[in-house]
């Protein structure tokens, strides 16, 4: 099964990234995983019986949920999480206030 990243949020305060997936059939989910690897717009996920390969590589990634899209859901999960890289226009610096529970910045940011 292929699937490819629309979007993906990365919640600092519980170290959990989510991303909204579109199948090959067309069907949008919203997966949510462990932020120690992130997907970001236009990476392909193929499943299969030897594993997950993330744009042709075999990749491990600790799924926790899979849902069908909700905007309503998309855009609480994005108000509430305040990681500066999920704004539109990334900062230079992040200013995150709380403790980060994310290993390695998904946007390069110190």
């Amino acid at each position: 099964m292929k699937w490819v990243v629309i979007d993906s949020i990365v919640n600092p305060e519980t170290g959990m990234a989510f991303s909204c997936i579109i199948t090959d059939r067309e069907l949008k989910l919203i997966i949510w995983y462990k932020a120690n690897g992130f997907l970001f717009p236009g990476d392909e996920l193929i499943t299969s019986d030897l594993g997950l390969f993330i744009n042709g590589k075999s990749e491990a990634l600790t799924l926790c949920n899979i849902s069908p899209f909700s905007a309503t859901f998309w855009q609480t999960v994005f108000r509430q999480s305040r990681c500066p890289g999920n704004a539109e226009i990334k900062p230079g610096r992040c200013d995150f206030g709380g403790v980060c529970h994310v290993k390695n910045c998904p946007y390069g940011l110190a």
